[in-house]
């Protein structure tokens, strides 16, 4: 006769495999070990980031970055400043033809030594103090500063003032035509090789005539100027570089009918 405790299931000895009943053993199964995920176990990300070693490497990253911007920014940042358009020799008078704009980056206190091109204006019927190259930077030490000089101003038709396109700076020649409304004409130089000054905007918009300021390397020209002036019909052409500039201009009568 079986007692109620033979009814229950034999819990395995200690050091033996349990059983099914049957005769067979059962394997016990092993619980893989649980990783703490607590704050302790675990370092924070923030806390890592700012560790001493991470912070020195992020500091030195910014500072190259810093020091590469600088240097890009340097390099990038052009200026335009204006450069001779060809050779130019000392005491020549500057042209807008003799120059021309460049954009050229480098050391802030090599560029503040050159001229601007907002400055072009300033220069021009200026001389040079040294002869310059074709492509050479114009430098503020090269341009001497304007000595005083006797100067004369025209009252020009605008369409015989080369129409507009007369600058400081063209060197030109006086064309007086006298008795042009009489009974005989006459065209003379009067005047050669003068430089320009300065060209004015007329008395208002659309006028007949602008001033043109020359310098006078003699003043004894003022009083054939002042009567060309008022009496005759002034044409003023400008002077080429070369053999050209020099060429006499005769004087030409036509006797009336």
């Amino acid at each position: 006769m079986r007692r109620p405790s033979d009814l229950l299931p034999r819990r395995p000895r200690p050091g033996h495999a349990a059983g099914d009943g049957n005769g067979h053993r059962s394997v016990p199964r092993l619980r893989p070990r649980e990783t703490s995920t607590t704050p302790a176990a675990v370092p924070s990300r923030a806390r890592r980031l700012f560790a001493p070693i991470p912070l020195a490497g992020m500091a030195l990253v910014l500072v190259a970055l810093v020091g590469f911007l600088a240097v890009y920014s340097s390099t990038t940042n052009r200026t335009p400043v204006l450069v001779t358009a060809h050779d130019l020799s000392a005491g020549a008078v500057l042209r807008a033809s003799d120059v021309r704009v460049a954009e050229l980056a480098g050391d802030r206190r090599v560029l503040d030594g050159l001229v601007p091109e907002r400055d072009l204006r300033t220069v021009l019927g200026k001389r040079l103090a040294t002869s310059l190259p074709s492509g050479t930077p114009l430098a503020q030490a090269a341009v001497a500063e304007q000595a005083a000089h006797t100067s004369f101003t025209l009252e020009v038709p605008t369409a015989r003032a080369l129409d507009g396109a007369l600058q400081a700076g063209d060197r030109v020649t006086v064309l007086a035509t006298f008795g042009a409304n009489g009974s005989s004409a006459q065209t003379s130089a009067i005047a050669r090789d003068l430089t320009v000054l300065a060209v004015g905007q007329g008395n208002g918009p659309g006028a007949d005539t602008i001033p043109v300021t020359v310098a006078l390397p003699d003043p004894s020209l003022a009083s054939e100027l002042a009567l060309a002036n008022d009496d005759a019909k002034l044409n003023l052409l400008r002077e080429g570089g070369g053999a050209g500039g020099t060429a006499s201009i005769p004087t030409v009568h036509v006797p009336g009918q």
